[in-house]
């Protein structure tokens, strides 16, 4: 299994409407090849993690070359994401 985790800065203040944003969006996700799961966590601190995962790694980066990608992200393609949040990827297996 393939895992990205999007760590989001958001200000207080917005936090709620970007996770509606991501309860809007998600379902969508289920028409891409290879997607497993998205869970949106938040950190005591109150940042925003978007974990999304896949099959494979090149079922991720089929949804971040996509339209599907670019709609949930504003138009923004994956190369334009830049400062606001961090990703981090992980290979990894469900054992339960």
């Amino acid at each position: 299994m393939f895992i990205a985790v999007n760590t989001i800065n958001v200000p207080a203040q917005a936090r709620g409407h970007m996770v509606d944003a991501f309860k809007r969006n998600a379902p969508s996700l289920r028409e891409m090849k290879g997607f497993a799961g998205f869970e949106i966590w938040t950190e005591e601190d109150g940042k925003l993690l978007a974990v999304s995962k896949w099959d494979t790694k090149e079922d991720f980066d089929a949804y971040i070359s996509s339209d599907m990608f670019r709609a949930h992200h504003g138009g923004a393609g994956s190369s334009q994401m830049g400062g606001q949040a961090q990703v981090t990827y992980y290979n990894g297996e469900t054992l339960l």
